[in-house]
């Protein structure tokens, strides 16, 4: 009898061994392939270091044009009949001339928990010319980034995948759509996935670039004179 218990527990102990081993195998190969998501747009910029906590989407940290950018992906799988988001915040610092807040979220659920928009006190009514599917807030309205600055900026939002456009002193940050789901993984087996996805130095230009033309434009303007406009 007691070499039957020694046997059966060896049996066991083996299975969870081997079960932990291919856990073990299977986190190293998504934290990896994830970790190489960047790898197509690293050559974008001076002094580029990743970050990543275990098998968490890496973020990025570099110099890209002078200035200082931090990109991280956020997954999202919060809302109900949806299909799981990867989003992609992009944030440029730079000491823009401006005293206030302003966050201009596009197509808002209420249920965009990785936005700052919901913290801010104020509600602006968005102007006429912008797309109007979407949420205007600020902490103070007399302190906000300049409209007529800001307007010449808004076709970039021309893309459905740009979600969110913030302006603070301290800089600009955009969130964007990365990539969506699969469908059947989520449906199923309600797993959240982004299989091989790689962001292109192409993709990366496009989206930094007209922030960077935001960033010149505002610390160009004349804001006293922008804001009484």
């Amino acid at each position: 009898m007691e070499t039957y218990t020694l046997l059966v527990t060896f049996v066991v102990v083996l299975f969870a061994v081997l079960i932990w081993r291919e856990q073990a195998r299977h986190r190293g190969t998504v934290r990896r392939q994830r970790r190489a998501m960047w790898d197509r747009c690293l050559a974008l910029f001076e002094q580029p270091a990743i970050a990543q906590d275990d098998i968490d989407f890496p973020l990025l940290k570099g110099l890209y044009e002078g200035r200082r950018v931090t990109l991280e992906p956020i997954a999202d799988h919060v809302g109900y009949r949806k299909l799981p988001q990867l989003w992609l915040r992009a944030t440029v610092f730079a000491k823009l001339p401006v005293r206030g807040t302003f966050d201009y979220l596009a197509r808002p659920e209420n249920i965009e928990f990785y936005s700052s928009i919901w913290s801010l006190p104020v509600t602006v009514t968005v102007p006429p010319s912008w797309p109007q599917h979407a949420l205007l807030r600020t902490d103070a309205a007399e302190r906000m980034p300049p409209l007529t600055v800001l307007s010449r900026h808004m076709g970039m939002f021309d893309d459905p995948r740009l979600k969110e456009l913030v302006v603070t002193p301290r800089g600009v940050r955009t969130v964007f759509q990365l990539d969506q789901g699969q469908r059947a993984n989520y449906a199923v087996l309600r797993s959240v996935r982004f299989d091989g996805l790689q962001v292109s130095a192409e993709s990366l230009e496009m989206l930094l670039g007209p922030i960077l033309a935001l960033i010149s434009d505002l610390e160009r303007a004349d804001l006293k004179q922008t804001a009484a406009a």
